[in-house]
């Protein structure tokens, strides 16, 4: 299993070659659980993914045939350095390394998937955004990612990142609503 994240945010189009960095399994936490802050930055940032768990396997998929490859939909957490962080924004050239660090990417509850023209309200831990699913572009971005990589059950894909970047630190709480129902939750260590 891995995660796919875009380098994108809500509304801007999915570029090809694609902007994704791949975050490997060791990196993901599940729902409930802690995630843990390595020691080599001081300071840290969560970012936050629309993501989506790819239901069958698939390659080369069609835009018009990907709504069939997932099946559900979440937020994400993504914990970030920010020393590093910085250095990726300024630099168009990505080493890779902001995916492969253990427990730097916790997904949420996974929920039934919105209706096609319904935005979807997502808020708390100092982000607050309607998003539709056509600002998303998960069918776009499934299409794009799919020539190059064949999708399993199981992986999830991040079409996008929300604008808001938030600080963290060891003991904060992150809590995350979709449509005023809890969605993810995790405590920082």
């Amino acid at each position: 299993m891995k995660a796919i994240a875009f380098d994108r945010t809500p509304g801007m189009p999915v570029r090809v070659p694609p902007a994704i960095d791949i975050i490997v399994d060791s990196a993901l936490v599940s729902a409930g659980r802690p995630m843990f802050l390595p020691d080599f930055s001081d300071t840290w940032e969560a970012r936050f993914y629309v993501a989506y768990r790819i239901s069958r396997l698939g390659k080369d998929i069609a835009e018009k045939f990907a709504r069939r490859y997932y099946d559900a939909f979440t937020i994400a957490v993504r914990l970030v350095p920010e020393a590093m962080a910085k250095v990726v924004r300024e630099d168009i050239r990505t080493t890779g390394v902001l995916g492969v660090f253990d427990y730097c990417v916790g997904t949420g509850e996974w929920l039934p998937l919105p209706d096609e023209g319904k935005s979807v309200s997502i808020a708390g831990a100092g982000v607050s955004a309607d998003i539709s699913v056509a600002e998303i572009s998960p069918d776009v971005a499934i299409h794009v990612v799919s020539s190059y990589s064949t999708l399993k059950t199981g992986d999830i894909v991040m079409p996008c990142m929300l604008p808001m970047r938030v600080p963290v630190k060891a003991g904060d709480n992150i809590s995350i609503t979709v449509d005023y129902e809890p969605c993810l939750e995790f405590r920082i260590r």
